[in-house]
């Protein structure tokens, strides 16, 4: 009996799960009430990740940004307020990563939660109400989550013009910039500029609205990228729409082979 439950797969993701639980509390344990509290927000946002969220694809990449943002932000706040955040936030989305990214039960027990999207007849990709309201209340956790810089400083005007510049930015890469070439590699280019960026904007003393204005910009991106009203309400926008010009394969002229037997010339006769 014991032999076989070490051989199920249960055991080992249980194990993982443990794991992070036992960490928080050998090493958060001396403030057990905030412990709690942000490693089950953690969990929480592991768990509609990879359950949830992940039924639409932009959404799922833009979460797990946003969590590495909202990662950075908590170890900047955790100084000011004197409480765990940072660590238990991380041990918690670990927890629910594994718990929700993987079936427990029914034909498919044990395996990875893998999400397919589902196509139109006319070649892009479905939407609806679903894919609207998760797109739209990660949109929201992108907008809220940024008033924790309020405990760090920052004032509600730098937050508010911060966050509006951001998202309209990303608001208007997305419905503006239809070539995805074209926007791969604007968010390359703002990538390597991030860096200057922060640095020039600290030393005028604004480098936190830097920070918030990318949670502002993804939530943008989010917005911008779906239809919210008439038949494809909830379907994703060019060029993220999956109606792509499929190049034409060109048909290969087939090689001229020797033929076997060689060619024999007509004897010519006087």
């Amino acid at each position: 009996m014991l032999r076989k439950w070490l051989n199920d797969w249960r055991f080992t993701r249980v194990l993982t799960i443990v794991a992070p639980v036992a960490m928080t509390v050998w090493f958060f344990g001396g403030a057990p009430g905030p412990a709690a509290g942000f490693f089950a927000l953690g969990a929480v946002y592991g768990v509609l990740l990879f359950r949830v969220v992940s039924l639409s694809v932009r959404a799922d990449m833009v979460m797990r940004v946003a969590f590495n943002l909202i990662f950075i932000m908590m170890l900047s706040v955790e100084d000011t307020l004197g409480m765990p955040m940072a660590g238990p936030g991380l041990m918690g989305f670990t927890a629910g990563a594994i718990a929700g990214g993987h079936w427990w039960s029914g034909k498919r027990s044990g395996t990875v939660i893998r999400r397919k999207r589902e196509r139109t007849a006319d070649g892009g990709y479905t939407g609806g109400w679903q894919l609207a309201l998760i797109n739209a209340a990660s949109a929201a956790v992108l907008l809220g989550a940024p008033t924790a810089m309020l405990l760090d400083g920052v004032t509600v005007q730098i937050l508010a013009v911060s966050l509006v510049i951001g998202f309209l930015g990303g608001w208007a890469l997305v419905r503006f910039v239809k070539s995805s070439q074209a926007q791969f590699i604007t968010l390359i280019a703002m990538f390597f500029a991030l860096i200057p960026a922060l640095i020039l904007a600290g030393s005028f003393g604004y480098g936190d609205a830097v920070f918030t204005g990318l949670f502002g910009f993804l939530a943008g991106r989010l917005i911008g990228g779906r239809y919210w009203w008439g038949p494809r309400f909830g379907a994703p926008r060019p060029p993220f729409a999956g109606k792509t010009k499929r190049r034409r394969k060109r048909k290969r002229k087939a090689k001229a082979t020797p033929s076997k037997n060689p060619v024999q010339t007509p004897r010519v006769t006087a």
